[in-house]
């Protein structure tokens, strides 16, 4: 009778481990590839806004602002998202939001659901929207059903401040992108008011939402999360392109189209705010009158994002650049604001 060749069990255990150390060896390095690609794809996201921001600026002779507010900041109308998507080849949505109604108002409740593409860091999602029927119930206000998501946030410099009157932030804390009302849409800042130089001022920076990753701090714990009071749990830091406003502290689960630095920004305590800093600072106005937020009452949201080590920032002069979050305090801070007259250069981060 003919013997048939087979395997024996040790060899069979032999071949298992040798795949395994193989399969071993090969992950971390497909893992490292993927971080790569999506960093890229990030980058390119916000290299288009940037041309959308500067194409933006040839129409209209500044930067549009971060956020437009008439009467209180909890219920802003718009955000610079807004103004770009022409410039972003989102007309069809450009067209249908209403500037003559507020983004919570019945005429843009179709607007302000649309997903975008470009709003979304591959690295973290490619899709997703806040439901706006819980908060509906927190502020007992009709809201739309959703809003569209976003994991990109304006530069507001190295200071918390959310008054209206933005001239009430010390200008060497400002960032290109505040808050304006209306009336003052053609007063955002000019590429020639930017005196730090564009190539060393970020315009805009990752700010990862819908994540767990980024869960929201306790305002009276810093170093835990906080739980919704409605829902008893948790809550991952989210915001949205078209939902511009700001929320209070008695619901200070949320994130904003803006991010900082710094929370106050001179010395001797700025309140840094760090790079990917966890659980997330969630954005509040609690009503600094000062507008230098020396009082603490306000906050803002810092940059985040899921790549290894740090943020894809755009810069003003349209650049886009990978920054550590090992980078010192005070170059962080120097970077986000635009006529701080620090010295900063490329080796500096």
């Amino acid at each position: 009778m003919t013997r048939r060749p087979g395997v024996t069990l040790v060899e069979m255990l032999v071949v298992i481990s040798i795949i395994g150390i193989l399969l071993a060896l090969l992950l971390p390095a497909v893992q490292r590839v993927r971080d790569a690609a999506n960093r890229m794809s990030c980058m390119n996201n916000l290299r288009q806004m940037g041309v959308a921001l500067h194409n933006y600026h040839g129409a209209k002779g500044c930067f549009p602002p971060g956020l437009v507010a008439d009467t209180i900041i909890y219920d802003a109308e718009a955000t610079g998202f807004t103004f770009m998507l022409p410039y972003l080849e989102q007309d069809t949505t450009y067209r249908i939001y209403d500037f003559d109604s507020a983004w919570y108002q019945q005429p843009n409740y179709e607007a302000v659901g649309v997903q975008i593409k470009t709003f979304f860091c591959p690295a973290n999602r490619t899709q997703g929207t806040l439901d706006l029927a819980p908060i509906g119930v927190q502020w007992s206000s009709a809201l739309p059903p959703t809003a569209a998501g976003c994991d990109y946030a304006f530069c507001k410099g190295a200071n918390g401040s959310l008054s209206r009157n933005w001239q009430r932030t010390p200008p060497a804390l400002r960032g290109v992108f505040g808050i304006r009302s209306s009336d003052e849409i053609a007063t955002g800042v000019r590429l020639t008011q930017i005196t730090d130089g564009s190539s060393n001022t970020f315009a805009m920076g990752d700010a990862a939402g819908g994540t767990f990753r980024y869960l929201v701090r306790d305002l009276n714990n810093p170093d835990q999360p906080a739980v919704e009071t409605l829902t008893g749990q948790t809550v991952a830091i989210e915001q949205s392109w078209s939902a511009a406003g700001i929320t209070d502290l008695d619901h200070p689960y949320y994130g904003s189209v803006f991010a900082v630095t710094a929370q106050y920004g001179l010395a001797p305590d700025p309140r840094d705010e760090p790079m990917n800093r966890r659980p997330a600072t969630p954005t509040y106005s609690g009503g600094d009158t000062s507008g230098d937020n020396s009082s603490g009452r306000d906050a803002v949201s810092g940059f985040r994002s899921l790549h290894v080590g740090g943020c894809n920032f755009l810069f003003c002069d349209a650049s886009v650049r990978f920054v550590r979050e090992s980078i010192a305090p005070s170059i962080y801070r120097a970077l986000s604001t635009y006529a701080g007259d620090e010295p900063v250069s490329g080796d500096d981060y």
